[in-house]
């Protein structure tokens, strides 16, 4: 035993280094091996000698299955005991590898049959020359052969294997590497029209918003801008003064339960939102679905990726051009409400209809006008007077009421959320700190001109303060 603990020594050092494959390699290996056995005394032969045969493959990137074959001979036969001084046996074994790929140092364990039952276990290393190439293998058992006749007479002897680890067929080829990332520089933006230099470029007395498309026609008329906003109950469906980045919810747009199947009642808007379109052949549009958080993320997903598409087939079907409209489900993540009520999941389950290209590709804004304005606006279009007494601003069901606050230079406005979620009040050069229910935001305007905003937690709220 002494000599079997000094053997493993130098396999216990060499094992410290196990150069492991690239690639998981599972061809069939065979591995043969010079074997020597240290007899046991009861034996009363020499040391044996002889051979063993492996052949494996492996099942895992470190477990190897063998079929193991072992030939030993003691030397003469002994006529005192009887017994047989050549051992064949053949059986199947494990290799359980410390290094993936079957690679490098390994525990094994076999049984076999032959003269007796013998069973084998110890430490193994495989030292390739090369990844997927052959090998040598070393191994030091501790060899256990269970006599069939007489069980005190088993032999336990140290057995240590030499040999090759030869695999079939060609080494498995690492994939290609992945290609190097296209970095695209995009185009810088295209130089702002002339009306948006927030001028009186036609001399006709008006200040030109970035839309106007005759800012050099003094007979235009056209410097005001209507907003963009939904229909009034009853009232048609317009698109008048929509540019890129605004977003109008189709309200009534519903469908049957659980379904993308529109109701009757959606198909009549949708056939004003259809001629709408048509007046506006300038704009393309997204089509967004949204849902409520009731159902699984990816449900809820797919379901408002349908509808969407639902609406864009359905105005198709109207002559709007499918290349003017794109539809994207936005799923349960884009909340207008609080989804923990019934009047929340309400306003979360929508459609709506943005804006995402426009002929001038500028965003519409509205228009400051003056006192010494020469062109009248019609009755039904002119925003409200400016007044001192207008200085508050109410943040309520997710919206800044009013939306749209005209006010004369030096007003200071006061933003009051009287809302059940935080908020911000963020203009382009400052914003609020975060809003909680009752608290208030100031701020003194004292230049003309139009201050836009939004809210950081919310984006799809926005404002306007147009100063005079």
């Amino acid at each position: 035993m002494k000599a079997f603990r000094l053997a493993l020594i130098p396999l216990v050092i060499a094992s410290t280094y196990s150069p492991a494959y690239a690639l998981d390699d599972n061809r069939i290996y065979v591995a043969p091996m010079f074997s020597y056995a240290l007899a046991d005394d009861d034996r009363d032969a020499d040391d044996g000698m002889g051979g063993t045969l492996a052949a494996g493959v492996m099942l895992t990137e470190q477990v190897a299955f063998e079929l193991r074959g072992t030939y030993l001979n003691y030397g003469e036969p002994d006529s005192n005991t009887g017994s047989k001084k050549e051992n064949w046996m053949g059986g199947a074994g494990i290799n359980a590898y410390l290094t993936p790929y079957g690679s490098g140092p390994y525990l094994h364990a076999d049984i076999q049959a032959g003269d007796g039952t013998n069973f084998n276990a110890g430490l193994g290393w495989d030292l390739a020359f090369s990844p997927g190439g052959w090998g040598i293998r070393a191994e030091a058992l501790y060899h256990v052969q269970k006599t069939d006749d007489n069980r005190e007479r088993d032999f336990n002897e140290p057995l240590f294997n030499l040999g090759l680890r030869i695999p079939f067929g060609a080494p498995p080829v690492a994939p290609p590497p992945p290609p190097e990332p296209v970095v695209v520089v995009p185009p810088p933006p295209p130089p702002p029209p002339q009306c948006s230099d927030g001028i009186d470029n036609d001399g006709d007395g008006q200040i030109d918003f970035p839309a106007d498309k005759g800012c050099t026609d003094a007979n235009d008329n056209d410097e005001y801008n209507p907003i963009c906003k939904a229909p009034e109950p009853g009232q048609p469906m317009t698109l008048e003064g929509c540019g890129v980045g605004d977003t109008i919810v189709l309200q009534g747009v519903t469908f049957e339960f659980d379904k993308a199947r529109l109701t009757p009642n959606a198909k009549v808007i949708l056939d004003g939102v259809g001629t709408a379109l048509d007046s506006r052949p300038d704009i393309k549009v997204e089509i967004g679905g949204h849902t409520d958080s009731k159902g699984s993320d990816a449900y809820n997903l797919k379901l408002s990726d349908r509808r969407a598409a639902s609406v864009k087939t359905y105005l198709e079907s109207k002559g709007v051009a499918a290349a003017r409209m794109s539809s994207h489900g936005y799923g349960e993540a884009v909340p207008v409400a609080d989804n923990a009520t019934d009047e929340g999941r309400e306003l979360n389950r929508r459609v709506e209809l943005k804006v995402t290209e426009s002929a001038g590709g500028v965003t519409v804004a509205p228009t400051v006008r003056t006192a010494e304005n020469a062109a009248p606006l019609p009755a039904e279009a002119a925003p409200a007077a400016p007044s001192a007494a207008v200085q508050t601003v109410t943040i309520k069901d997710f919206a800044y009421t009013p939306n749209t606050l005209t006010v004369p230079v030096g007003t200071t406005v006061t933003w009051t959320n009287d809302d059940g979620s935080n908020h911000f009040v963020a203009f382009p050069d400052q914003k609020s700190d975060r809003l909680k229910m009752g608290a208030t935001y100031t701020r003194t305007f004292s230049s003309p001109g139009v201050y836009e905003y939004a809210c950081t937690l919310h984006p799809e709220m926005k404002g306007k303060v147009v100063v005079q």
